[in-house]
């Protein structure tokens, strides 16, 4: 899939989980985790492609970000390979569940430090591929935004370790609904016993129902995802603006 799609599907699979889902479950998420989670979901949809030095989560906030994707590459064995595993899945989920607990306290007042770095980098990411934000500047200035939103009012810090792992997780079932597939099983790589259009000589796996990347069918799934987001974000912060009491924005729910 290409980068604005797995951006949209992150978003929409979070407002999904947070919404209609956890209505189901009997559960309350705030306004304010959907929406700033809605973002951090949809740029850790992209942390994936960080094996890549040209993705834009790689050419977010260089040179750092640059850096990063060199090192991630080499240990990832190269693109589609251990960012798109379980391997994956399971250490970009372990970084942010050790990052977003730290704090930092100014005078009486303690912040969510981690989480709101963590929350402002995703989020940054999101609203460049979104095109949010018109510039790096803007998207920047989205990320602070939600970054300090998340450091202040979000309740506890196990829900970004969540969002994170739903958007590489999504992302990875993205790749592997399109031809290349993914190294599921990385840093094994096996080869199939029979020939199978489902595995593929190199350890890839895939169900290859949207075709090559940037499909008419993945721009269709992306379309309904974009349609979905719209409503479900304007629904979100309807709520938001309607919290008569900011100080009551960080509620008790599944993921504080």
């Amino acid at each position: 899939m290409m980068g604005p799609s797995h951006a949209v599907t992150g978003a929409a699979g979070w407002l999904a989980l947070t919404g209609p889902l956890a209505d189901l479950a009997g559960v309350y998420v705030g306004p304010q985790v959907q929406l700033v989670g809605a973002l951090t979901t949809a740029g850790a949809a992209l942390i994936s492609d960080w094996d890549h030095p040209r993705a834009t989560i790689a050419t977010a906030l260089p040179p750092l970000s640059t850096v990063l994707a060199r090192f991630i590459r080499r240990a990832a064995g190269g693109h589609r390979r251990g960012t798109h595993s379980f391997v994956g899945l399971a250490a970009f989920t372990a970084v942010t569940w050790v990052l977003t607990p730290l704090t930092a306290t100014m005078g009486s007042v303690t912040f969510s430090a981690g989480q709101g770095v963590v929350a402002a980098f995703l989020a940054a990411v999101a609203a460049r591929i979104l095109r949010v934000a018109p510039g790096p500047v803007t998207g920047w200035a989205v990320g602070l935004a939600a970054g300090a939103l998340a450091g202040t009012t979000a309740p506890g810090a196990t829900w970004l370790t969540v969002s994170v792992a739903l958007g590489v997780g999504l992302h990875i079932v993205g790749d592997m609904l399109t031809t290349r597939g993914v190294a599921l099983l990385w840093p094994a790589l096996p080869d199939p016993p029979v020939p199978t259009p489902f595995w593929l000589p190199g350890g890839r796996f895939r169900l290859p129902l949207l075709g090559r990347a940037g499909s008419w069918r993945e721009w269709v799934v992306a379309t309904a995802c974009t349609v979905y987001v719209v409503g479900a974000v304007s629904a979100v912060v309807r709520a938001l603006l309607a919290a008569a009491d900011p100080a009551a924005w960080p509620l008790p729910g599944p993921f504080a």
